[in-house]
């Protein structure tokens, strides 16, 4: 049953549907799409250019005309010999440069008759003889041509000379150049390489000429055929030694210009290419041996290593890999020295320089105590690859760089041989499959792949030669030719190297030259057989990118090849001559037993040996021989999978490792499924071999990559971490307890992995041992305890869970380290780290070569990018400096494509690839060099990331899930198994089941085909009409030009006037049969005409509404008024309007009323009539609620939605029985109805007294409340959840309502305008609460409290909120404000007043005071950016629903609130009182402007007569018509003062006029020197007053109590004076004034008025205050420092000094707690306890941590009783976390969803944003998007909580990007909260890189920005201060904090 497939009955029948829904949906997309096609097929410019992007201008590529545009030499000339002398010169010249000077003559020969010399030149000034750059001549007689013109050319890095006749083809010539170059640290040709030795910086000058180099040294023909025989000299300074390819000759002593030199003079060399060529002079010393043909072998390295021993066993192994080669090669070495040096810089790992190798240091030196068995290994694999190349390479040449896979990849290969030779103990030969072959699969699996062997012409400059110094050079090399080493065997590959390196020697081969000699080995050997020749079977292999994937049917002995692609999906475009087909030798076994090689030749093809049958099964390519991956059917996976699960050791080592290694890429390609890719790995916890783990791992690793920033981590965590954890265990005990080294070579490796997984996967006790191993070491820095072979693994570990102290030891060691190993693994480990300011300190650290050597500095990059924390950081940086980066690494760097692949290996969503297209095409102009490539690559790779999460994420996270949740053997996936009972299925063939895929996959794509086009036809019409739905009207236009209908303008006309709304509506509270939530209802409006119209303008705005007659409204007169006949009606969507055109008009005067029923959604979106939904005992309730204000009345019904369109509402609710109505007035008693079927309840409400649409409401639900006496004159109650007013939450809201209800009654001499005031809380409300008039909405934060589980602040929250809101009731709803200009009136007064009705409520709590610290100082800051906005705008200006709802700011608020209390101070409290009397009772249930209220407090203030310089009106003008605040500056010398408007950038432009030229009227208080408190009216720019010239020990200290709404500063006298007050007796300035001290100068230091360590200078007093203002100001202000540098270098320095400050403030309430045991007795005192805790363990006081830790450790191990204090526990939960993992994270995750009490679960919501996992936070950020997890009201600020953490910053920014569209449909237009969110994303941005993307973001989402478009420019402006003044600052802040933290704390 091989060819068919079993169906059960209920998968074809499923399958039936589904092809039924099918052909349905395909049906009616295509009538649909005819239908919208139909509507289109006449509209003017539709489909005339079918895109609306213009194509991208056309760049014309350089076209090479001359023959110096080519890149390639000429085959005129041929170089003979050079001559060559050069001095570098290792001290720096005048200019501090360090160059070099040579002269270098070229003997060659003309082989072409030419007027041209073309010869190589690169970064050389050349001396000019006769104008000319070089001077020729003729050797043997030959005529020598002059020189007519010579000039250099940049691009193709050329000298040309230009001859005046003809060079003689045959003859000889010598080119002779002279020249100066610059002895750079470049890493590039001749270059400088620094190091320090005892304290003394030395210069090393060396070389790397591969690929293209030689020409930066002398002028040459710099090609790999161009061979040629050097006689080199080197000038040196006679310390120093010179080492050339050749032996020195003569060594002699001179003096050259005035200096003292040596001269050295070497032998000629062999005939060899220039890139051979090397030479190097320094300081150092050598080991030498002499080898049997008397061979000098010498190592050279730093005196320090050689004296240390290091250089030794590089010594001693170079003879027997050079004995193995010269046996291997059958070929003596062809020199008679072989120099090797460890040089400090050096790009690559090696360069095979024939005679003399350089080797970066860690390739060579090895240091037998210091160094682990991995150093040992690379040293002696980097050794035998040079030295393969003694030979293979350099003696034989290949023609030209499209080959170069030949040369290194032999060398790749053939290490492996030398080092096993040299180390037979190690089995090195078996490691290739891990670091080669399986590497290269991975990028040799991708589309953009390519050939190992290219043709000539696609490499041709210098970039794309380097971009072949890359993996599938090396390893793919490597692979190929040991699997035809493999086919031939060993000794007949071997005979053909001899023979082709014996045939070539000295000169130059292409690759089917070792084809011919191979060939004719395998003809010369008796009984061998291949199917084909060599050069057929390889053409295959090295023609065309790729590599076969096998598949084994072992049911019928089928055998397949394809191409395999790791993304399935992606297009190569790379076309092959063979079809992607190859001829693969496969080598395999069946049941244990090996078989015979079996050749696969063709696609297809059957072997019946694979046949197999019961237990037994296949493997094929044994060893892994071949380079191929191997796919069976999925009963031999099963056989294989189960026998490792059984006697795993059953299969070798290498094909355990094979197992996994295919099947993790099969399912990564779709082949197998993930699952079972994964259960390779089930039995892991049995292995104790390296090769199978380490394969493993890697393919995990993939894993990790894409899931360590979601939600599957943790369970994958847990899933390594148990089958980690038996292998940890197996080290433990085989080292006796880690004292001892395992004996196996790869034991040792795996004891790495092992220790290093447990660490990371937090295996018990691992990260313990780390830490203790490293802190040993810090404690006794000369003896490390770490065993070498765990250092790179410990190092990385104790750094990773460690802080600054871990990261800066190991700074200090490794610039201290002596041995390079040992120094590279401390490089990487500084990588691990979790400091996000670490991190970027370590990157600007790259770019300082002396931090961190250039050879390095590509590498260090990468490790930080490895670190989940770093990878976002890394990206920036490498984004923001990417022309720096550019110019240093991308022309000649090997590493540089490594740079893109290190950095984007995670990437894996639709916005990291977007994000990555980006910096393809912002960078264009500046290229990406020998990273082209890899960037292509790193974009496929991600494309094939982003589908393989998408298909995988679900499925693998459920897998590790299960894995983690039992212990049971697994369970068999994916297998076919037989049935016993086939009765309910069926059977299809083969062909029917692919017939049946195909028409699967067509009718899909004809679904989305057909979808897309219907959208984009519906989209044209949806773009034309006025509403689909409605009667034709006018079609809006869209151009953005002056409204040219009434129904156009956001305004409403003055023509109507409602007078009375009667509204029924029914919501339905549980979901139709489309799953949505709607309500239903009619509205009859009564308006009064008066002006004589025939349009009626009626808001409506997501309303169904129900025709009559074909009309959307019923129109009647009233009062014997006849009303016209409708003409036409329709909705304006843009404007939200209900338009009914009558055929007659209106008569003024007359009464109407205008009927509407209509249907309207439910949803949750928090505007408008909206649901909100909550859990109660494991029941979900809904609740149907309002939000009106600003403009959503309409959503609920078609209404006159304006403030000033006062009416009367009577309301009528119909709901379910089991629950209960509330509006915002009295209810009738209920009556209960039925309708349709169902039992309900319908309450009507008395009508409401005349009020504004947007203080409308109305809400269902089932909660009860509390409430006073109903026999009181007011009747007060608190609804909420049942549970909630059980526990007695609403308990403190009724009990304040009443004394705040009275206060202001007696404020307004008013009493409350209604009979009752009902207060709700809400489970889901976006604003803080809303003042409908007699039922205010409250989110349950603002209304509810518990003594035993909420804070303190959640107290005064309560408080102050329902003092807000009541202090409405009058001011906003007895009398409302005309319109939504002057929004701040409204609110601004009723945010200063709540303080006021607050504080007479809770007299202790001096809330007067905290209004200072909550709204002036906070809002002075937004008010000083040149973006901000005046209080009052021009009714003009303030038209669409966003433009209202940007209102609603801090502006609006707190400024409102500190320009009243301003006023309220310098009139007095009780005239301002008495004014507000009068205004209410004037406009009661009407509506006013601004001036209508200055008009009133000036008659009080002419009353009590008051002297004020002008009259309120002329003096609060220029407080709320002007934006900004001055700065008023007071010289206590000569007593002036001056005001200016006070800027946070004074660089900012603002385009704002003022009338007032930004002067203002300023009330200045002042005391001096403990004085009697004075005020003085500043009404110019400048004025004097004398009594504030002050005497020597005097002070001044102005705006006392902060009642003005300004800044001060003082000279600097005078500033002198305060900080010495503040430091001597600070009790002295009233505690107010020091907070303002210190937030004046803060804010005026960042202005550039004050300096900055003047402001931080203002702290130094806080080690002696306890009071809150003080410090919390303080806070704030260092807050802003730690938001600009706790991403750098400044962070270290400040979080000391903080700690110092704040530890006696920690130990003073330790002590006053009785050790934490009591609350503190005042109000701001339970405040400032908070602050300290919070400080202290974010600083790292001593004892802070292990405390927060510890009560939440408590409290995890008995949820049910939490003892942490209410007051501390957003402190206690955030530091907690912070400090934990998972479990801390999903026990408060457990704990919010668990939360009764808003509150709470605010504390925990906020809390969870603190954790330092990158993989936590990105699931948090996931569930903002899953209002079941966030609540929509809280989503918007979660994100912003979690941009508050560093580490969450990068993450909250990419998301908010990432998911735009989603985040402004959902809050973008109305909610209040939505332009914070801008705000608090970017509040840490201050580089260009960073203000770069802003602007991007800002022109991507232009059309979508609604209410955040102003926060969005305020951001902008707020970055470029930042940048501004980070650039200024950093340097000065640094130092300070540098200085007050230099003595112990």
């Amino acid at each position: 049953m091989g060819k068919v497939y079993y169906v059960s009955k209920n998968v074809g029948l499923g399958l039936l549907v589904l092809a039924a829904s099918a052909l349905a949906t395909i049906i009616a997309l295509s009538i649909a799409y005819d239908k919208e096609r139909a509507k289109n097929r006449d509209r003017p410019g539709d489909g005339a250019t079918g895109s609306t992007s213009m194509p991208p201008p056309s760049t014309t590529p350089f076209v090479a005309k001359e023959p110096w545009d080519h890149y390639r030499l000429p085959g005129s000339l041929v170089p003979v010999s050079y001559d060559v002398t050069l001095w570098p010169r290792l001290e720096p010249n005048t200019d501090g440069l360090f160059i070099f000077t040579g002269h270098s003559a070229v003997v060659f020969r003309c082989v072409k008759e030419t007027d041209l010399i073309i010869i190589h030149s690169n970064k050389l000034n050349l001396t000019t003889f006769s104008g000319h750059h070089a001077k020729l001549s003729g050797l043997g007689g030959a005529a020598v041509p002059t020189i007519q013109k010579s000039w250099l050319v940049v691009r193709t890095e050329f000298l040309v000379l230009h001859l005046r006749s003809r060079l003689t083809v045959g003859a000889s010539y010598v080119l002779y150049t002279e020249f100066v170059g610059e002895l750079a640290d470049d890493l590039q040709g001749f270059y400088r390489s620094e190091y320090v030795d005892d304290g003394v910086k030395k210069v090393v000058a060396t070389s790397q000429m591969q690929a293209t180099h030689a020409r930066k040294a002398f002028p040459c023909f710099d090609e790999p055929a161009m061979k040629a025989v050097f006689n080199v000299t080197i000038i040196h300074n006679r310390a120093t030694v010179a080492l050339s390819n050749s032996r020195e000759i003569d060594t002699e002593d001179s003096v050259m210009d005035d200096v003292p030199v040596r001269v050295t003079t070497f032998e000629p060399t062999e005939r060899m290419s220039t890139y051979l060529l090397a030479f190097v002079v320094s300081d150092f010393v050598s080991i030498q041996s002499t080898q049997n043909n008397n061979l000098l072998v010498r190592i050279w390295a730093r005196r320090k290593a050689i004296d240390d021993r290091q250089g030794d066993y590089a010594l001693n192994v170079t003879g027997p890999i050079l004995q193995f080669y010269e046996h291997y090669y059958n070929a003596t070495y062809p020199l008679s020295k072989s120099d090797q040096i460890a040089l400090p810089d050096f790009n690559a790992g090696a360069m095979e320089n024939w005679g003399l190798i350089t080797y970066r240091e860690t390739a060579l030196l090895y240091d037998p105590v210091m160094s682990s068995t991995g150093n040992k290994e690379r040293v002696a694999t980097v050794i035998s690859h040079e030295l393969a190349h003694m030979w293979f390479g350099n003696l034989v040449t290949l023609q030209w760089w499209n080959d170069l896979w030949l040369n290194e990849g032999f060398a790749s290969y053939v290490e492996y041989l030398g080092a096993d030779y040299a180390e037979p103990t190690w089995n090195i030969k078996d490691q290739i499959i891990l670091y080669d072959v399986h590497k290269v699969f991975a990028v040799d699996a991708l589309a953009t792949s390519h050939p190992l062997s290219r043709r000539e012409e696609e490499v041709n400059d210098p970039a794309q030669i380097s971009e072949m110094f890359n993996t599938i050079s090396y390893s793919k090399g490597a692979a190929v030719l040991r699997m035809l080493s493999e086919f031939l065997t060993e000794p007949v590959f071997a005979r053909g190297l001899s023979s082709y390196l014996n045939t070539f020697a000295f000169s130059n081969t292409v690759y089917t030259d070792l084809w011919d000699h191979l060939q004719q080995a395998v003809e010369k050997t008796p009984g061998m057989h291949i199917p084909d020749t060599v050069h057929n079977i390889m053409h295959r292999w090295t023609l065309q990118m790729g590599f076969p994937l096998v598949t084994i049917d072992t049911r019928t002995g089928s055998i397949t090849q394809k191409h395999f692609l790791l993304d399935p999906d992606s297009v190569v475009d790379r076309p092959s001559q063979f079809n992607y087909t190859w001829f693969v030798p496969i080598k395999w076994m069946k049941t244990g037993v090996e078989q015979q090689q079996y050749w696969l030749l063709q696609k297809t093809d059957t072997h019946s040996l694979m046949r197999v049958s019961g237990a037994d099964w296949v493997l094929a390519n044994t060893n892994v021989s071949g380079y191929f991956r191997v796919n069976y059917d999925l009963g031999n996976w099963d056989r294989l999978v189960s026998l490792l699960n059984t006697n795993h050791q059953a299969l070798s080592v290498i094909n355990r490792a094979q197992i996994i290694d295919d099947a993790f890429n099969l399912a990564r390609a779709k082949i197998i499924s993930t699952t079972l890719a994964l259960r390779t790995t089930t039995y892991l916890f049995k292995e104790r071999d390296y090769i199978p783990w380490e394969s493993a791992l890697r393919n995990l690793d993939y894993y990790i990559l894409m899931f360590d920033r979601t939600e599957v981590y943790g369970a994958l965590q847990a899933y390594l971490r148990k089958q980690i954890q038996p292998l940890f265990v197996h080290f433990r005990t085989i080292t006796d307890n880690w004292t001892k080294i395992p004996t196996g070579h790869t034991d040792q490796y795996n004891e790495i992995n092992a220790i290093g997984i447990a660490s990371s996967m937090g295996v018990e006790g691992c990260r313990e041992l780390i830490k203790s191993w490293y802190r040993q070491w810090m404690e006794n820095p000369h003896n490390n305890p770490i065993h070498p072979n765990l250092k790179s693994t410990v190092y990385c570990s104790a750094i990773a869970f460690g802080g600054v102290e871990e990261w800066d030891f190991a700074w200090k060691m490794f610039k201290n380290a002596t041995l390079a190993s040992e120094a590279s693994r401390l490089r990487l480990a500084m990588s691990c780290t979790k400091v996000p300011w670490l991190l970027n300190r370590y990157l600007e650290y790259t770019l300082d070569p002396t931090k961190i050597r250039k050879q390095d500095a590509m590498s260090t990059i990468q490790y930080i990018a490895r670190n989940v924390v770093g990878l976002p950081l890394a990206w920036n940086f490498v984004r923001a400096k990417w022309n720096h980066i550019f110019q240093l690494y991308a022309k000649g760097s090997f590493s540089f494509s490594n740079l893109i692949n290190g950095i984007t290996r995670r990437f894996s969503s639709e916005f990291e690839l977007q994000e990555l297209k980006r910096f393809k095409e912002d960078n264009l102009h500046t290229g990406f060099g020998s990273a082209t490539l890899a960037l292509e690559q790193a974009i496929e790779k991600t494309t094939a990331n982003m589908k393989w999460v998408t298909e995988n994420k679900a499925l693998v996270l459920k897998w590790f899930t299960e894995q983690d949740n039992t212990d049971q053997p697994l369970k068999r996936a994916f297998i076919q198994t037989p049935y016993t009972d086939m009765g309910k299925g069926f059977y299809i063939s083969k062909a029917v089941a692919v017939t049946c895929v195909v028409v699967a996959i067509a009718s899909v794509a004809t679904i989305i085909a057909l979808s897309v086009v219907y959208a984009q036809e519906k989209a044209k019409n949806e773009d034309s009409l006025p509403d689909a739905t409605t009667t034709p009207g006018p079609i809006p236009s869209t151009t953005p030009s002056t409204p040219k209908e009434p129904w156009q303008r956001y305004r409403l006309p003055d023509s109507l006037a409602p007078i009375s709304y009667n509204v029924i509506l029914w919501p339905q509270l549980q979901p139709n049969a489309d799953s949505l939530y709607t309500f239903t209802g009619n509205s009859t409006v009564v308006f009064r005409c008066v002006k004589e119209t025939d349009l009626i303008l009626i808001h409506s705005n997501k309303l169904n509404l129900t025709t009559f007659e074909g009309f959307q409204a019923k129109l009647s007169g009233l009062d014997g008024a006849t009303a016209p006949s409708l003409k036409k009606t329709w909705l304006e969507v843009p404007t939200q309007y209900l338009v009914v055109q009558l055929s007659s008009p209106l008569k003024a005067g007359s009464l109407y009323e205008l009927f509407t029923d209509f249907i309207g959604e439910l949803s949750d979106d928090l505007g408008g009539f909206y649901r909100s939904e909550y859990m109660e005992d494991g029941v979900k309730k809904v609740v149907a609620t309002t939000q009106m204000q600003p403009t959503d009345a309409r959503k609920a019904f078609p209404c006159f939605d304006e403030p000033a369109m006062k009416a009367v509402f009577h309301m009528t609710l119909i709901h379910p029985r089991e629950t209960v109505a509330l509006s915002n007035s009295m209810n009738y008693d209920p009556v209960n109805i039925t309708v349709d079927g169902q039992d309900l309840t319908q309450t009507s409400f008395r009508p409401t007294e005349i009020m504004s649409t947007y203080l409308l409401a109305f809400v269902v639900s089932d909660f009860t409340f509390n409430g006073s006496n109903p026999d009181a004159g007011v009747l007060i109650r608190i609804w909420a959840r049942k549970k909630a007013i059980e526990e007695g939450q609403g308990n403190y809201a009724l009990e304040k309502t009443g004394p705040i209800l009275q206060f202001f009654e007696n404020y307004y001499s008013s009493s409350y305008p209604l009979n009752k005031s009902d207060q709700i809380a809400l489970p889901d409300f976006s604003a803080g609460a809303m003042e409908n008039w007699g039922l205010i909405t409250y989110r349950e934060t603002a209304l509810l409290y518990n003594p035993a589980v909420s804070s303190n602040g959640d107290k005064e929250w309560v408080a102050t909120v329902i003092s807000h809101e009541l202090a409405h009731m009058w001011f906003g709803n007895l009398v409302t404000t005309r319109w939504w200009n002057d929004l701040w009136l409204n609110e601004g007064f009723a945010t200063y007043v709540s303080y006021l009705g607050a504080n007479f409520a809770e007299p202790t709590w001096n809330m007067k005071d905290l209004i200072v610290l909550n709204e002036v100082i906070g809002v002075m800051g937004v008010d000083a950016l040149a973006s901000s906005h005046p209080l009052s705008s021009k009714e003009e200006d303030i038209l669409k629903p966003e433009d209202i709802s940007q209102l609603f700011d801090s502006i609006t608020y707190s400024k409102g609130a500190a320009v009243l209390r301003m006023l309220s101070e310098f009139i007095t409290e009780k005239v301002f009182s008495q004014g507000l009397h009068t205004y209410l009772e004037e406009f009661k249930y009407k509506n006013t402007v601004y001036t209508d209220l200055w008009r009133h407090l000036q008659m009080a203030v002419d009353k009590a007569g008051i002297q004020l310089p002008h009259s309120v009106e002329v003096i609060m003008n220029r407080w709320i018509l002007q934006m900004g605040l001055p700065v008023v500056t007071i010289d206590t010398k000569t007593g002036k003062i001056t005001q200016k408007h006070f800027l946070l950038d004074p660089d900012s432009v603002v385009d704002r006029p003022s009338d007032f030229n930004y002067e203002w009227f300023v009330p200045v208080t002042w005391i001096k020197t403990s004085g009697a408190e004075q005020q003085y009216w500043l009404l110019n720019k400048e004025a004097t007053n004398t009594d504030m010239v002050l005497g020597t020990n005097d002070w001044l200290v102005a705006n006392i109590n902060m009642k003005g709404f300004y800044r001060v500063n003082y000279d600097s006298e005078n500033w002198e004076r305060l900080l010495s007050k503040l430091s001597s007796k600070h009790q002295d300035i009233p505690v107010i004034n020091r907070a303002q001290i210190i937030d004046d100068a803060f804010n005026l230091a960042r202005a550039k008025i004050v300096n900055t360590t003047l402001a931080l200078r203002t702290t130094k007093f806080l080690d002696k205050e306890v009071e809150y203002m003080p410090w919390e100001t303080a806070s704030r202000n260092l807050n802003y420092f730690f938001l600009m540098f706790d991403r750098s270098e400044v962070y270290g320095p400040m979080q000391a000094y903080i700690k110092k400050q704040v530890t006696p403030l920690f130990n003073y309430f330790k002590k006053l707690t009785d050790n934490w045991n009591k609350i503190p007795e005042k109000h701001t005192d339970q405040y400032n306890q908070v602050n300290a805790i919070s400080m202290a363990c974010s600083t790292g006081v001593e004892g802070c941590k292990d405390l927060t830790t510890g009560w939440f450790r408590e409290w995890m191990r008995n949820p049910s009783v939490n003892k942490i204090s209410p007051n501390l526990r957003s402190t206690v939960y955030c530091s907690a976390i912070a400090a934990g993992g998972v479990d801390e994270w999903d026990f408060a995750w457990s704990m919010y969803k668990n939360a009764t009490i808003a509150s709470e679960a605010d504390k925990l919501m906020h809390a969870l944003s603190c954790t330092k996992q990158p993989w936590l936070l990105n699931r948090y950020l996931q569930y903002c998007l899953d209002p079941e997890k966030i609540r929509k009201q809280d989503a918007t600020s979660t994100i912003v909580s979690i941009a508050g953490n560093p580490i969450g910053q990068p993450l909250a920014w990419d998301f908010v990007r990432a998911n735009w569209d989603y985040i402004f449909n959902e809050y973008g237009r109305g909610s209040f909260s939505f332009g914070g969110l801008i705000k608090g994303v970017s509040k840490r941005f201050s580089t260009e890189f960073e203000y770069k993307q802003l602007l991007k973001f800002k022109e991507d989402n232009a059309e979508q920005l609604g209410s955040g478009a102003v926060e969005l420019e305020q951001s902008l402006e707020r970055t470029k201060a930042n940048m501004n003044w980070v650039a200024m600052n950093k340097e000065h802040v640094f130092k300070w904090f540098t200085s007050e933290t230099s003595s112990p704390v």
